[in-house]
């Protein structure tokens, strides 16, 4: 028998084809068609026709580079970065702000459609809410060492791109940087080596908040002795407004930013935050919103969908540190939080504690394996909130959420793909998607965050 042959594509590595952009991916490139193939092309803008050299050519789709300019958009604006876009951080800096919060909307009702299969949905999917000053947002830096300097990744690969200064960080980075080179200049620290696992120094934690304050956390690949960690105190002092030097250690040969292992060296061992009109204590391995400003209009949607009356019993799962819970108690009759990460539910406690909310506990485990065993001994709550990694819910506990039949589940995602999917598994349940409201937590990204409710049909 013979085998079907595969259609040839009519292009070839090197052609140049014109094409309209009419959409982006969340990678930063320009989406056209040709002959009913997709075409990325990266740089380009939706709205722009282009001349684009073909640079790969696959039997699905077609990649290429932007020779020129053939019709303006007006959706493009100059970047204020000059690493932009050799830096992997930011992808969409070269779009204006409408457009960027219209093409989330549109990822998200997509995603709905296509994915979820829901139908009639636009109207459901809220404006983007966008931010004042896209600018001077993040509290938190996550910086990679390598020969080249300190700074984030490039694009697409794990060679480090040096910078100056990052504008999406709260702080100027440049003080930082100068000390964290000195450091490493004066201890004779040399850059940990992914291949070889050789070197010293894999990375920099930073955090900081609205006031100003600073953590700084290297990341090493072996503990410093004593007389380093004195020098290491010594030279980070020198550091305006610093209020905690840590360590940590991370020996094991994976990707992961910190080790299991961190130590106190200066100061305290967290920052404080406000959010909402409450206090939260960060540590390193908290997980808490990077764009402060954001995460508040955030909260205050996935209160406003919870409508709490001060009666209801509220499960936050995927609690983290207890912020969306404890944002909400005064409102709830009870709050009961669950979080996999030991130092998040310390965390969790301390934070509730702190802020004289008393009606609020906290179960460290899978939020997947903690709420079946709470529905078998007969808890039952009115609303729900989720708050999943990217990965989304595990299917476990969305089975959980439905055998008990709880009326009304917020659903906050940082991923508008499995929160698509999980409102489908739901929807097959008998739960209607009520709205959602994308939130662009992350300007001059292609990432989205996105607040759903979801109702129990009578």
């Amino acid at each position: 028998m013979k085998k079907r042959s595969k259609h040839k594509s009519p292009y070839r590595i090197g052609d140049h084809l014109e094409v309209t952009i009419s959409d982006m991916t969340r990678r930063g490139e320009g989406v056209g068609h040709v002959q009913g193939q997709a075409l990325f092309v990266d740089g380009a803008v939706v709205g722009e026709t282009v001349e684009v050299e073909l640079t790969a050519v696959k039997q699905q789709y077609l990649k290429g580079k932007m020779s020129q300019i053939l019709a303006d958009s007006k959706n493009r604006k100059t970047p204020d970065c000059p690493a932009f876009p050799k830096c992997g951080g930011c992808q969409w800096l070269h779009l204006t702000a409408s457009c960027e919060n219209e093409l989330k909307r549109q990822t998200v009702i997509n995603a709905f459609k296509h994915i979820g299969g829901l139908t009639d949905v636009a109207e459901k999917v809220r404006s983007t809410i966008g931010m004042e000053q896209p600018i001077r947002y993040r509290n938190k830096a996550q910086l990679k060492v390598s020969d080249a300097g300190i700074g984030f990744f490039q694009k697409g690969s794990h060679a480090v791109v040096p910078i100056g200064d990052c504008l999406n960080q709260k702080r100027p980075l440049g003080p930082v940087l100068a000390v964290c080179r000195k450091w490493m200049a004066a201890l004779k620290l040399t850059p940990y080596d992914e291949k070889s696992r050789r070197g010293n120094v894999r990375g920099f934690l930073l955090r900081t908040n609205r006031q100003g304050d600073v953590m700084v956390v290297p990341v090493v690949s072996h503990d410093l002795s004593s007389e380093q960690k004195r020098q290491t105190v010594q030279i980070f002092e020198g550091l305006p407004q610093l209020k905690s030097l840590m360590l940590n250690i991370h020996t094991k040969p994976n990707n992961r930013v910190l080790g299991t292992k961190t130590e106190l060296l200066a100061g305290e061992a967290f920052i404080e935050e406000g959010l909402c009109g409450y206090t939260f204590n960060i540590s390193p391995q908290s997980f808490f919103q990077v764009n402060t400003i954001q995460a508040e209009k955030l909260y205050e949607k996935a209160k406003g969908y919870a409508t709490l009356t001060g009666k209801e019993t509220l499960w936050d799962l995927y609690c983290g540190t207890g912020t969306i819970g404890i944002c909400m108690a005064k409102d709830a009759g009870r709050v009961l939080g669950v979080e996999i990460v030991p130092e998040a539910v310390e965390d969790a406690r301390k934070n509730a504690k702190r802020n004289h909310i008393q009606n609020i506990s906290f179960i460290c485990g899978k939020a997947e394996d903690v709420m079946p065993e709470q529905i078998r001994q007969g808890s039952r709550a009115d609303v729900a909130v989720v708050d999943p990694p990217r990965k989304g819910c595990a299917r476990t506990l969305l089975d959980s959420l439905i055998a008990c039949r709880i009326p009304k589940i917020v659903y906050v995602s940082c991923d508008p793909a499995t929160l698509a999917r999980d409102v489908g598994i739901l929807k097959k349940a008998g739960y209607e998607l009520i709205e959602a409201t994308p939130v662009n937590m992350f300007p001059g990204t292609g990432h989205v965050e996105t607040v759903a409710l979801m109702s129990k049909k009578k």
